[in-house]
């Protein structure tokens, strides 16, 4: 095992114990950090593949909590969504992905850190707006999450329903996203090659994240994800400014 399959593993499992802690949030640390080391047309079908094997183990335990209306129209109005973000991650080069992606993030954590008081939201129409935006950001780079966080916050869904919502969303949602990226052609010897490495930590990674959920205060589990989200951001921008 070589320096560089090393580093993708304990990026993957930071970024998978933070899915376990907190229901989302993999892609937002995976994909700036791996983004560093290997090219984004790699990071991104890797991601995807760890995401389905972390949504189906979420999804298990807590199925019984989807909120099923939510669930579909964000999944629907994801599809159109997602052409668009195939389309950007296929036909830009790395710089303009990491730009993108280094934007995106440093407005999240922003956003995330601040915690505007936002309105509540009363019916499910919303819903095809959050699914459309959604489907780009994951296509583009696997982060589909952020405005399906921020649509459950507005909706008011209490832990449960919102942790396996989410997971209710990201497994259907993420298949989407593999099909796009085996139609793409992304799916390469080298993908599977650091997938089939990864697994262990994946696996590892979500079992201790949801042990954790119980123990840690997530405000303290925040702030820490943030500040690795921001530096990761940071670093992207520099380095596709260069």
């Amino acid at each position: 095992m070589d320096a560089l399959t090393l580093q993708v593993i304990g990026i993957v499992f930071l970024a998978t114990l933070v899915r376990g802690l907190t229901g989302f949030g993999n892609a937002l640390v995976a994909m700036p950090l791996l983004a560093l080391v290997i090219e984004p047309k790699t990071a991104s079908p890797l991601v995807g593949l760890t995401a389905i094997v972390m949504a189906t183990l979420m999804l298990a335990a807590h199925w019984r909590e989807v909120h099923i209306g939510s669930a579909w129209r964000l999944l629907v109005a994801s599809v159109p969504g997602l052409v668009i973000g195939l389309w950007f991650l296929t036909n830009s080069g790395g710089a303009a992905i990491r730009l993108a992606l280094g934007i995106f993030i440093l407005a999240y954590s922003l956003y995330d850190l601040c915690r505007p008081r936002l309105a509540h939201l009363e019916n499910e129409r919303w819903a095809y707006v959050a699914g459309f935006i959604s489907g780009i950001i994951g296509g583009a780079c696997n982060a589909n999450g952020p405005p399906i966080v921020i649509y459950g916050t507005m909706r008011g869904w209490s832990p449960e329903r919102f942790r396996a919502t989410l997971q209710g969303f990201f497994l259907p949602a993420g298949l989407f996203i593999l099909v796009g990226h085996a139609s793409s052609g992304l799916w390469t010897r080298e993908v599977f090659r650091l997938f089939l490495w990864c697994l262990p930590s994946v696996v590892l990674g979500v079992v201790l994240g949801c042990l954790l959920a119980k123990r840690v205060k997530k405000e303290h589990f925040r702030l820490v994800v943030h500040t690795v989200l921001i530096a990761s951001a940071t670093m992207l921008l520099i380095k596709a400014l260069r």
